[in-house]
């Protein structure tokens, strides 16, 4: 390889992953103000350009979803869009056969706007190990027909896929439709960044996230960047009408936890990088108080998602498999987590008091990890766990301690708190801990150790006196950890290119060449001995097989992500030995003997024989004093009128004519200024269809 290259891609290292957490900046406020009506791109659209929402499964737009399996319980979830405002009843059913004819759990609930028409149901006293199948019933329709499982309660065989970081604009949710059509699955794991709070790409240029060949084809709703509870609000139920995604959670229960983009990019649990109090995101709106912002998150995440409720809305929570698997979810996110340092060489990242996961999580773990009588201890890390070196790579006017100081949002960031992890298992012989990550749109590989290489000393930057890690036979790991690939999030490739991403990849983990531009302390080094597998350009995931000798990462690729319905294939596999602790490369495991059933793929009733060009999705808030907020979704051009109505039914304001081309809505409209305070109904009318909400203006 010609010397010339290989400094090429070195020197465009550093730039490449600042670009995968660059900051993003927010739309001015003029840029917001016309993004208050965001009308889709009809002329950009390419051909592959999907319905806005699926006119069958009415009321159900949004599908079924279930999570959080236990080995007598599960979540049930739907959300129900009502063509009229009130509290709606919805039925629900749970049987051992995709027909539901032999029903062991039934009932019913109540939904309304103040957890936006969501539906969750905790379903208990079920059998471990078993397969459901469940739907729900409301408004004379009957939704999707879901699947789901328990935990087994003595299992010998389970597999979990792990996925995270899905981006509307980035590309299609191919990924999540090759998940849906696997059969023996215990349950979708998602690390996090399941949305993302930015604004448009298409209505925003410079500041939205996505790829420019798809963004057009999928606008974001809302168009400006999410702040409030009725903007998260309205990003989940657009990413819940992809039809991938739908068959996903159809298919499988999830486990989830979330990352940063849930609510702010960077975000720790006093601020966030992508948070400024002062900043106008919008007409007339500043990002305001992180607290405020993150309960507006919070709730929406537990409102959306197949979550178990608490009380206290924490999120980390241990998941039991027999004696084969404890699923240790953690939140090194938000929890404890303290604010990003900058600077490797700053005194305070090595303070042995600094956390990612705070005081009560990491107490808690612990215990997890003493008390624990599973053969597998399974640790559910949104971000990269193992030390991750790339000051060798600095070029090009950057130094080595600015190129190490860009990932200290991963537990680089927090060092102390790791080896104290680390410490703890050691000392305490704890075996077959498995740390599963996202974040870093990248697919890894790693064995765990105290200094797996010469490069990381206290500082990341200069050569360590001592290594304990020999690379050949894995001595000195004590841990492996798996991280998982971009659903569809921008990878290396996508920001600097394939060939410079390829180039990269081959040194990121190899010895480094012995002449300049690499520093003299580097050459001869292997900055990353540990990493025993790594890809920077694909997207997929991973699927976690686990028996009682094994624990194995599959690591499947998609064709593509700007195409839909892309294709896949196995590309690698990474195994740790019961009672190893390090990792060696393995073909595809087999699956499993059984394969359940899928559920059907689609309802099983409509509600009625007639075309449904319009769906209204929701109109907030409620009660209203000047502005309210009506979202809709259209599967073809029509013409749509609203106007405001008093009980009466005469007519007081009108607010919207225009005809409209197909694709998702968010509008924005003010009082007039002369309405009083009162109950009014909010009355959408379009070819043949008519929607009314009832709104309470408090003036």
């Amino acid at each position: 390889m010609a010397k010339t290259t290989v400094f090429l891609a070195l020197s465009l290292l550093a730039g490449a992953l600042h670009a995968q957490h660059a900051p993003v900046i927010s739309p001015t406020s003029a840029q917001a103000h016309s993004l208050a009506l965001h009308q889709p791109h009809p002329n950009k659209r390419s051909p592959f350009a999907m319905q806005a929402f699926d006119e069958q499964m009415k009321p159900f737009y949004h599908g079924v979803a279930s999570g959080d399996p236990l080995p007598d319980a599960v979540i049930l979830w739907t959300r129900v869009t009502p063509e009229t405002d009130g509290p709606v009843q919805v039925a629900w059913q749970m049987a051992t056969d995709p027909e539901l004819t032999q029903v062991v759990a039934s009932g019913t609930v109540e939904t309304h706007a103040d957890r936006d028409y969501t539906v969750k149901v905790d379903v208990t006293d079920l059998t471990p190990g078993t397969t459901y199948y469940y739907h729900f019933e409301a408004l004379g329709a009957v939704s999707l027909t879901g699947r789901t499982k328990t935990a087994p309660a003595d299992p010998d065989h389970l597999r979990f896929v792990v996925v995270s970081c899905s981006n509307y604009q980035a590309g299609y949710f191919s990924g999540y439709g090759r998940i849906a059509d696997r059969n023996d699955l215990d349950a979708v794991v998602h690390l996090g960044d399941y949305i993302y709070e930015y604004p448009d790409k298409t209505e925003a240029p410079g500041a939205g996230y996505g790829n420019d060949s798809v963004a057009a084809d999928r606008p974001l709703e809302p168009a400006y960047e999410i702040v409030e509870l009725i903007d998260y609000r309205t990003r989940y139920s657009l990413y819940r009408l992809d039809p991938d995604l739908i068959r996903a959670h159809q298919q499988h229960p999830f486990i989830t936890v979330w990352d940063d983009h849930e609510s702010a990019n960077d975000s720790w649990m006093g601020g966030a990088e992508n948070h400024n109090p002062d900043h106008v995101y919008t007409e007339g709106k500043t990002e305001g108080n992180w607290n405020a912002r993150l309960g507006n998150a919070r709730q929406a995440y537990f409102e959306w998602l197949p979550i178990r409720d608490r009380a206290d809305q924490k999120l980390y929570r241990t998941l039991h498999y027999g004696d084969l698997l404890d699923l240790i979810m953690l939140d090194t996110r938000i929890e404890g987590r303290e604010q990003q340092e900058t600077n490797v060489l700053t005194p305070a990242l090595y303070d042995e008091s600094r956390t990612l996961l705070g005081a009560s999580q990491k107490a808690w773990l612990l215990n997890e990890l003493e008390t624990s009588e599973a053969t597998w201890k399974v640790l559910g890390s949104q971000v990269m766990f193992a030390p991750f070196n790339v000051a060798w790579a600095a070029s090009g006017g950057a130094t080595p301690v600015q190129t190490e100081s860009i990932f200290l949002d991963i537990w680089d960031g927090y060092p102390a708190e790791r080896k104290q992890l680390l410490t703890y298992l050691d000392t305490n012989e704890v075996d077959n801990v498995v740390v599963i990550s996202g974040d870093l749109h990248a697919s890894f590989a790693f064995d765990l150790a105290y200094q797996p290489s010469r490069l990381t000393d206290s500082a990341s930057v200069l050569p360590a006196s001592e290594v304990t890690y020999d690379p050949a036979t894995g001595e000195g790991s004590f841990a492996v950890e798996f991280l998982t690939p971009s659903i569809n999030s921008a990878n290396f490739d996508e920001n600097v290119g394939k060939g410079q991403s390829d180039l990269l990849e081959a040194f990121i983990n190899q010895q480094l060449p012995p002449f300049a531009p690499i520093p003299e302390m580097y050459q001869n080094i292997n900055p990353n001995p540990h990493m025993k597998w790594v890809d920077l350009d694909r997207h997929g995931y991973f699927l976690l097989d686990v028996t009682p000798e094994a624990a194995q990462a599959n690591f499947y690729y998609l064709d593509t992500i700007l195409a839909p319905n892309s294709g896949e294939r196995f590309v690698a596999g990474m195994r740790t030995e019961n009672g190893q602790n390090h990792l060696t490369s393995a073909p595809e495991s087999p699956e499993k003997e059984m394969q359940d059933t899928p559920a059907p793929g689609g309802p099983v009733t409509a509600l009625n024989p007639q075309e449904t060009s319009m769906v209204l999705l929701g109109v907030y808030p409620n009660p209203l004093q000047k502005q309210f907020v009506v979202q809709l979704a259209l599967n073809a051009r029509r013409h749509v009128a609203i106007d405001l109505i008093d009980l009466q039914g005469r007519q007081v304001a009108e607010i919207h004519r225009a005809e409209q081309a197909p694709g998702s809505y968010r509008m924005v409209f003010d009082l007039p200024a002369s309405l009083r305070s009162g109950v009014y109904l909010c009355r959408l009318q379009t070819d043949g269809q008519t929607f009314t909400q009832r709104l309470v203006v408090q003036r």
